[in-house]
């Protein structure tokens, strides 16, 4: 997909290169990194007109206008903007937040998933969004949120998108392809019918198919990719990663706030010496206070450097190779005459601190702050009502059963996101089974937040640590329903219904009392607070709850992936507990 380019602005640039007419910005003094040619070219001037880039090469003495602004670059080094190619920055805060903790860090490029406004008001939610990217200093796209079509459920199998709903966004020009695709789904569930259309007609209008293929290995990854998917962004060993770029697939390395997998895959894929032009760096999501203590696409860039890679290479898996498995490489990944002016001045190859980021032709950061204000958007007020729950009642999280005994499910936790299947035998007193709190067993539940019916399930975890109180939220993964894990009844009614009123948001409540709260009311996942609030706001939730035994680095994923039904373990629906290999639902009874 081409940017828009157009027939004036195309004449001004031949204009500009021949000296025929001033630039608007002369960066001079500067060397260029050619992603093209992987070379550092030395002493190189830029010539900028409208959003794009009129000249590169050697300094010259081009005409200066009152207009043009010339900037010395200081000896330092050019680079692309550096592009996300696959984030899930539809929740925490705001777009014009996010843009302020992002930009500054040299990310011109923002390629994101687009799940949580979809869930909560299928295609309108993402027109919504949609509205929040236009017009910002940063540059956005999204992928129709597959997502949604598969896992949402407002009951009776209604999902939150439908088949024409996807095509329909398909055809919008901020949607570069289909987002990320479940390989089960694909090759045995229920809409694998519904999605080869989809996917037909992704590929018919020249967009890209995306993919989840955690676990998946031999056959069933060659499968996934003769289905046309084009991507992977689960491997998390080098081998992985090796496997998949053999098959042909743009294959994606996670370094952000839910995995990173940079440590574990950067040093063997440098020392088995294969080609990583079709390898893309990606944050798969970077919460405000990462952002805000780390960075965002130059971190990521810097690690790899730093693990060995070659910067080169480190640069271009975050320009170049995205934009070309995206089909923008007509326009970004690369510093070059007729391509968008998005670039990035860093002190050398080695070191990725953004000193002055250019996005659209204008400057937009200069070292770590912002030259430009967001561009602010309202929502509509539908997206403030997203979260439709009766009050809930403690009685609602009762386990109750008619023998002595039962044989029940147990979501038993191996790190933060993987769990596995543990069935225990407990007793039943006065009709209500007994939790062996002691053995670090509470309870988790799962809300339909959606139809208003407040339809759910309890079930039972293991290894989370909670000693006392309940952690509810109304952001979660896949079907985006409400999730609470709690020690008392009472606790997780009490978050429930705190979170009720606020119309979606994040809450820890112990003795009947709100310790700690996030409100999220646009969409049930977003927060109308500036970024750093909610940044103090997570650090002091995870505090609390760190408190009474929560253990862990981000004790918060498994309160949001107890729903995340794309990993091959056992999970908790609305509708009951989902059996990830046997692709059914079963209930907690395991008899």
């Amino acid at each position: 997909m081409r940017i828009a380019f157009k027939a004036n602005l195309i004449k001004q640039l031949g204009r500009v290169a021949l000296g025929m007419e001033p630039a608007d910005i002369i960066l001079t003094n500067g060397h260029v990194l050619n992603v093209y040619t992987g070379e550092v070219l030395k002493n190189y001037q830029v010539l900028i007109a409208g959003d794009r880039i009129a000249y590169v090469g050697p300094e010259q003495d081009f005409p200066a206008g009152p207009e043009t602004r010339v900037i010395d670059a200081g000896g330092q080094l050019l680079i692309p903007g550096l592009i996300d190619g696959h984030i899930h920055m539809d929740a925490w805060m705001k777009v014009e937040e996010f843009v302020r903790l992002s930009l500054p860090h040299g990310t011109t490029t923002i390629i994101t998933e687009c799940t949580s406004p979809s869930n909560a008001m299928g295609t309108r939610g993402v027109l919504a969004f949609l509205k929040q990217i236009q017009s910002q200093p940063q540059r956005f796209f999204i992928t129709a949120p597959t997502i949604s079509f598969l896992c949402s459920n407002y009951g009776d199998n209604q999902k939150a998108i439908n088949l024409s709903g996807m095509k329909q966004l398909l055809e919008l020009p901020e949607i570069l392809g289909l987002g990320e695709i479940y390989w089960p789904d694909l090759l045995n569930g229920n809409s694998s019918e519904e999605l080869a259309q989809i996917i037909e007609y992704a590929i018919a209008l020249g967009k890209t198919v995306e993919g989840h293929g955690a676990g998946a290995r031999n056959r069933k990854l060659a499968a996934l990719a003769a289905h046309g998917i084009d991507s992977c962004h689960e491997p998390i060993t080098a081998e992985e990663v090796k496997e998949r770029l053999q098959m042909g697939l743009f294959t994606m390395i996670r370094e952000g706030s839910v995995r990173q997998e940079l440590e574990a895959v950067i040093k063997p894929l440098v020392d088995l010496g294969i080609d990583l032009r079709r390898a893309i760096l990606v944050s798969d999501g970077i919460w405000p206070g990462v952002l805000i203590s780390q960075g965002h696409m130059d971190q990521i860039v810097q690690k790899a450097i730093d693990l060995g890679l070659d910067p080169v290479t480190a640069i271009r898996m975050a320009t170049l190779n995205v934009a070309e498995h995206f089909h923008l490489d007509g326009d970004l990944g690369g510093i070059a005459p007729g391509k968008c002016a998005d670039l990035v001045i860093i002190p050398d190859l080695k070191t990725i601190e953004p000193r002055l980021v250019i996005c659209k032709g204008i400057p937009v950061a200069r070292d770590g702050k912002m030259l430009v204000p967001p561009a602010r958007a309202d929502f509509p007020a539908e997206a403030y009502q997203c979260v439709k729950l009766p009050p809930v009642q403690p009685d609602f999280f009762r386990i109750t059963a008619g023998a002595r005994e039962v044989k029940v499910r147990v979501l038993d936790l191996i790190t933060r996101i993987v769990n596995r299947e543990s069935v225990l035998t407990l007793p039943v007193v006065d009709g209500e089974v007994v939790l062996p709190v002691a053995e670090d067993i509470i309870k988790v539940a799962v809300i339909d937040r959606y139809s208003g019916t407040g339809r759910g399930t309890t079930g039972l975890i293991k290894g989370f640590g909670l000693s006392r109180g309940a952690l509810a939220s109304s952001f979660s993964f896949d079907e985006g329903n409400l999730v609470v894990i709690g020690c008392s009844n009472d606790d997780m009614a009490a978050a429930v219904n705190r979170i009720r009123e606020l119309g979606g948001g994040m809450v820890y409540c112990a003795g009947g009392r709100v310790v700690e709260e996030i409100p999220l009311p646009i969409f049930g996942s977003i927060s109308e607070l500036s970024g750093r609030e909610v940044a103090a706001r997570i650090e002091s939730l995870e505090k609390a709850i760190r408190a009474v035994g929560c253990r862990g680095e981000n004790p918060l994923l498994t309160l949001f992936t107890i729903t995340f039904t794309a990993i091959p373990s056992i999970r908790l629906l609305a509708r009951g507990y989902w059996l990830a290999k046997e692709h059914r639902v079963v209930n907690i009874f395991a008899d």
